[in-house]
């Protein structure tokens, strides 16, 4: 792959071409090609760019659009890739379901193996992955199955798999080769590999320059590393530029480690504030970073219980279950909370601070013999599991 001119000349591209299709909503006669791409432009920006405010307004956008075309098959996958990215996930079947040769295309069938995955049904999401291969090996259906195997433990045969998706792109795709080698570095990062990670991340750098999603996880690489300067100075430059709650915890929680007790305070204040008043406007996107939130940064069990319920009624899956396994831990139910990590840990879902976080709840339920093992399993897998780590 050679070097392209990276994300602020794509992100000027997608907005030229937002001008140049800017009123295709209202043109008569209706052009549909121009309305299509207009709010193709309108979702890949907000897409790019991690804008979650955006994506709401592509929403509308969609809806404004569809009645206007009389196949509007294209704009209801938008929707439903919309949808996904905002973690409303009825919403993603229901457009999906709009459609009939929508819901039984390739990239249909993707998204319902997503919708599998999310609501904890491992083996028919790898099903459905498999079986899309079948009839077309692109790089999404190999990145979405290495994601899964990664998740189940096979790191190598996942890592082949995202090698070869980036074989499958073109030179021109250098944000998607940029994307995969974060999903690599995340394969390392997870087992406490984190120069192999950060090579990962710097090679996706030098191919797509610019990318905040390469710098925030280098920016998680260096803080692990306890090189909290650096790691700030990045996340900061982000938060300049776009509002991300998540992030501005990150910082927070990077202070506090540092020992910066004002900044620390400030930052965490500003992720809290963010996070719910995203939720006052019925948004879920955020729910998962506020059972985060209460559970390990105020550690305030009974809102970090309330929290992790909401996103469990969303999508019940190996993380929201060990989320809420964790939040009755700190709420001090600890009978409830092994119920729950028991049952993320027989998802076969292979997680050092999944291990981790059990052997916690079960030392403290009493069964210290158990929490050892756990730990030191978790210990085994990721050396660095204890050490700071982003929400993602």
């Amino acid at each position: 792959m050679t070097a392209a001119a990276g994300y602020a000349a794509e992100m000027q591209r997608i907005d030229d071409d937002i001008a140049k299709t800017d009123g295709g909503l209202y043109s008569a006669p209706t052009d549909p090609e121009r309305i299509t791409r207009h709010v193709y432009r309108l979702y890949q920006k907000a897409s790019i760019s991690g804008d979650l405010a955006g994506l709401t307004a592509v929403e509308h956008a969609i809806d404004d659009a569809i009645p206007l075309l009389s196949n509007p098959a294209d704009l209801y996958l938008l929707k439903a890739h919309s949808a996904f990215k905002l973690h409303k996930l009825a919403d993603v079947h229901t457009a999906l379901l709009a459609v009939p040769s929508v819901y039984d295309s390739n990239e249909g069938r993707l998204i319902r193996s997503d919708l599998d995955f999310q609501h904890g049904r491992y083996q028919a999401a790898e099903s459905g992955y498999v079986a899309v291969l079948g009839h077309e090996r692109s790089w999404g259906a190999l990145a979405r199955l290495a994601h899964l195997r990664g998740k189940m433990g096979d790191a190598t045969r996942a890592d082949l798999l995202y090698e070869e998706a980036e074989d499958q792109l073109t030179a021109k795709e250098m944000r998607a080769y940029a994307w995969l080698e974060v999903q690599r570095g995340l394969l390392d990062f997870a087992r406490g590999r984190h120069e192999e990670a950060l090579l990962h991340y710097q090679r996706a750098d030098a191919a797509y320059p610019g990318y905040w999603l390469v710098n925030e996880h280098i920016a998680e690489v260096l803080g692990a590393e306890g090189r909290y300067d650096e790691a700030v100075a990045i996340y900061q430059r982000i938060v300049s530029s776009a509002h991300r709650p998540d992030l501005e915890q990150a910082i927070g929680e990077l202070c506090e480690l540092a020992g910066w007790s004002g900044p620390a305070a400030y930052w965490k204040e500003r992720a809290l504030i963010a996070y719910l008043q995203s939720a006052r406007r019925d948004e879920v996107h955020y729910y998962h970073h506020l059972v985060d939130y209460y559970s390990d940064v105020a550690e305030d069990g009974g809102e970090a219980v309330k929290w992790a319920y909401r996103d469990l009624q969303l999508r019940e899956n190996f993380a929201t279950q060990a989320a809420l396994a964790w939040s009755l831990y700190r709420a001090r139910k600890f009978s409830d909370s092994v119920c729950w990590i028991d049952r993320a840990l027989a998802s076969g879902v292979v997680d050092a601070l999944l291990d981790f976080r059990a052997g916690e709840i079960y030392a403290a339920a009493g069964n210290a013999i158990e929490g050892r093992n756990l730990r030191e399993r978790a210990l085994n897998r990721n050396p660095a599991v204890a050490g700071f780590h982003v929400h993602h």
